[in-house]
């Protein structure tokens, strides 16, 4: 074995090593993964100089950005967004503009020059859709009104990546060319807007006519090996049309996972790249750590600082401020601003671009990876306290702070409810809608309180009893009639709100029945030694459903049945 081959070896040793370590103390942290590979690939970078072939990590790590490209692609949803889009895509558009306007002017005055300042505040502008779905898939709140609009608006921005990808190389070209003229920038712009229509048309029509039919043969051939190596060959291709014509090769790969993600076979495609796509993009990450000389970002971290806090502020008061103006809620405003705080992994692609492009040098790129990072730890760390955060807000600094677009019907009316002996159900969603239509069925009394301002609408439409506000506020349970009611549905997933209703709730009446849902079986005796009534876990309780499927098809006598169901709720801390 050659000398060069060992190097290899150990470089690649060290970059997994890293990758591991970082990986288990980001889990024990509670962050993203990606935060611990970069943060580890720093300590290893710096510690094992000798020891790494940057070189072929830098080659490895360009197949990563590829097909991570690919695969975020591929998880795109264009029916999820189709739900929230028509509501949110101008205020992401105005906000990532403002962004991008406001940073680019902002770090010109400072002297960065005309075009790092630019991908700088273009990185600014995006936010971490992966970070977003991780952390709100983990608190159970991706359905939730914040957790849509959080999503969409990220992934919306995601879409922005293709014409950034695209405009931002033609622009280092035409600002160096030896005469600037404006018929000039428009020609170039215009022809490489030519060449991205004609590229991006290929690859659509591949994906809309040949590429589905082909993948359809494939995977008739029952082998999972020629599935896999046609969907790469896939990437591939559709990377090499982009980069045929100038453009980046990532962003036809991320095309093409737009078009195969509402193909039959997209989970299929998926699975079978998901391993070789971690291990690739595991690489990226971990040398975009391995690259940060600990003395330059030292030197450098004041500026660092107050730049994090200048994007992540600015951000969301934009934010924040958008969503009022669309008549949100102040405590759904307060989550998706929160959510949005922090910029993106495209953040580390945009660096990369800029260093093969030349315009950043060594220092500038780190002050570009080193940013990205810094939002990203902190922005992860905000939005997994989300909730706290609200009410901590609201309690000290929101009261001193003018309202944003405050709306009347967001005030309680001065009229008493005469309404008695009734539910509350707190939360209007998946759950609590079906639980509001089955009260109706039976002539029960009810009254909803959500901050949904389109779900009560709705219900007002409809003759419903219901109360705009957010359901942890005293006030708000207090006009809903806690004191006179039968029982509080608690239909909201997010843990610490769950906390305040039930405090608040027993308040108002200390021998009220509290119904509490629950996505967690450790919440469990929490939940009872606060005060909960009754718990219910909706994953515990499909399970139910499908054993009593399941012992009525293999005959299992009902007697014989309710009394193995009655154990598991026992063993399950339901008994």
């Amino acid at each position: 074995m050659t000398p060069q081959s060992i190097y290899l070896i150990t470089t690649l040793f060290l970059v997994f090593a890293s990758a591991i370590l970082g990986g288990l103390v980001a889990h024990k942290l509670k962050q993203p993964a990606i935060i611990g590979y970069i943060a580890s690939g720093v300590l290893f970078g710096n510690l094992f100089v000798r020891g790494i072939d940057h070189a072929t990590i830098s080659t490895i790590a360009d197949v990563g950005v590829t097909l991570l490209l690919f695969t975020i692609g591929l998880e795109f949803s264009f029916h999820r967004l189709r739900r929230v889009m028509g509501s949110v895509v101008w205020a992401a558009c105005a906000q990532l503009l403002l962004v991008i306007v406001v940073f680019f002017g902002l770090y010109s005055f400072f002297g960065f020059g005309f075009l790092p300042s630019l991908f700088i505040g273009v990185a600014a502008g995006l936010s971490s859709t992966v970070i977003i779905v991780k952390v709100l898939s983990e608190r159970g709140e991706m359905e939730t009104i914040p957790g849509e609009l959080s999503t969409a608006w990220s992934v919306i921005q995601d879409l922005a990546v293709i014409p950034v990808m695209i405009l931002l190389p033609t622009l280092v070209v035409v600002t160096r060319s030896p005469v600037v003229t404006f018929w000039g920038v428009v020609g170039a712009l215009a022809l490489s807007i030519g060449k991205s229509i004609i590229s991006i048309a290929i690859v659509i029509y591949l994906g809309r006519k040949g590429i589905p039919r082909l993948l359809t043969l494939i995977a008739g051939v029952n082998n999972r090996e020629i599935f896999l190596l046609f969907t790469i060959g896939i990437v591939f291709l559709s990377a090499l049309i982009t980069y045929s014509f100038g453009l980046s090769a990532a962003l036809g790969a991320f095309i093409a996972g737009l078009l195969l993600s509402e193909t039959s076979q997209n989970h299929a495609i998926f699975s079978e790249i998901r391993p070789l796509r971690d291990i690739f993009a595991v690489v990226f990450f971990v040398s975009l750590g391995m690259v940060l000389p600990a003395a330059s970002v030292l030197r450098l971290l004041p500026t660092l600082l107050v730049g994090s806090v200048a994007i992540m502020l600015f951000k969301w008061i934009i934010v924040f401020g958008f969503c009022r103006y669309m008549g949100n809620h102040r405590k759904t405003a307060f989550l998706v601003a929160v959510s949005l705080m922090q910029m993106s992994e495209f953040g580390f692609i945009i660096a990369r671009e800029g260093l093969d492009l030349q315009v950043f040098n060594n220092e500038g790129y780190v002050f570009m990876v080193a940013l990205t990072f810094i939002t990203m730890f902190f922005g992860t760390t905000l939005l997994s306290f989300g909730h706290n955060l609200y009410y901590w807000f609201y309690k000290s600094i929101g009261k001193v702070l003018p309202k944003v677009f405050d709306t009347v019907k967001e005030l309680p009316s001065p009229e008493e409810l005469t309404i008695r002996d009734h539910i509350v159900i707190c939360g209007y969603g998946r759950v609590g809608k079906y639980i509001g239509r089955a009260l109706e069925m039976a002539n029960i009394p009810y009254i909803v309180v959500d901050y949904n301002h389109t779900t009560i609408a709705d219900l007002r439409s409809k003759g419903v009893a219901v109360l705009y506000g957010d359901p942890a506020d005293l006030g708000v349970l207090d006009y809903a009639q806690v004191e006179y009611a039968k029982a509080v549905v608690i239909a909201i997933p997010d843990r610490h709100t769950q906390e305040m209703i039930i405090a608040n709730c027993l308040t108002l009446n200390k021998h009220i029945h509290i119904i509490c849902r629950t996505h967690h079986e450790e919440d469990q005796p929490r939940l009872k030694s606060l005060g909960v009534t009754t718990i219910v876990q909706p994953e515990f309780e499909a399970a139910l459903s499908v054993i009593n499927k399941l012992y009525t098809q293999f005959k299992v006598t009902d007697e014989d049945s309710a009394g193995k169901i009655s154990r598991l709720k026992i063993e399950h801390g339901l008994g």
